[in-house]
C-alpha cells in the first residue's frame, strides 16, 4: 500500500492529527535551530521532573496514544528527520491543546572519554509518548538549568 493510500485509509480526526502533527515538527524544529534557547526556553513549560499526579483525573489514553503515533507519521513525511527535542514540544503542544498533562525532561548521557548526549523524552504518567529510552542513564536538566540545545 503506497503512502497516499494508507493516509487515505486514515479516520478523518487521525489525518487531521498527521498534519498538525507535521506544521508543529517543522515549527519545533526552527524554532529550536534557529532562535537563540533563551528566547524560546519559556514555551518548554516545566522540565526534569515529573508534575504532581496526585489530584489529576484519569487522562484519555486513546488520545495520547493517537498524538504518538501522529508524531510518528509525521516524522517519516517531513524533511530533515527532526530530533528528539522537535519531537516532544510538538507531542506537548498537540496534548496541551487537548488538555492533557504531560512531563517534558531533557537529560545528558556522557560516557568515559565522549562528549555529552543529549535527549529529550515526553511522557504522560508513565506512558511514553516520544523518545523511549533508558531514564537511568540521563543525568536530567531542571527548569532553572543552564541553556538546553
Amino acid at each position: 500500500m503506497s503512502k497516499l493510500q494508507s493516509f487515505l485509509a486514515l479516520d478523518g480526526a487521525e489525518r487531521i492529527a498527521t498534519f498538525e502533527a507535521m506544521g508543529l515538527l517543522l515549527y519545533a524544529r526552527l524554532l529550536v535551530a534557529m532562535v537563540p534557547p533563551r528566547r524560546w526556553r519559556s514555551r518548554f513549560g516545566s522540565i526534569g521532573c515529573a508534575s504532581p499526579r496526585g489530584g489529576r483525573e484519569a487522562v484519555d489514553l486513546g488520545t495520547v496514544r493517537r498524538m504518538r503515533l501522529a508524531v510518528m507519521r509525521a516524522l517519516r513525511n517531513v524533511p530533515g528527520a527532526p530530533n528528539c527535542l522537535p519531537q516532544a514540544l510538538a507531542a506537548r503542544w498537540m496534548l496541551e491543546r487537548r488538555g492533557i498533562a504531560s512531563d517534558l525532561y531533557i537529560g545528558t548521557q556522557r560516557a568515559p572519554g565522549d562528549h555529552p548526549r543529549f535527549h529529550a523524552w515526553l511522557k504522560v504518567g508513565e506512558e511514553w509518548v516520544t523518545g523511549i529510552c533508558d531514564e537511568g542513564e540521563y543525568a536530567l536538566f531542571s527548569t532553572g538549568d543552564a541553556e538546553v540545545a
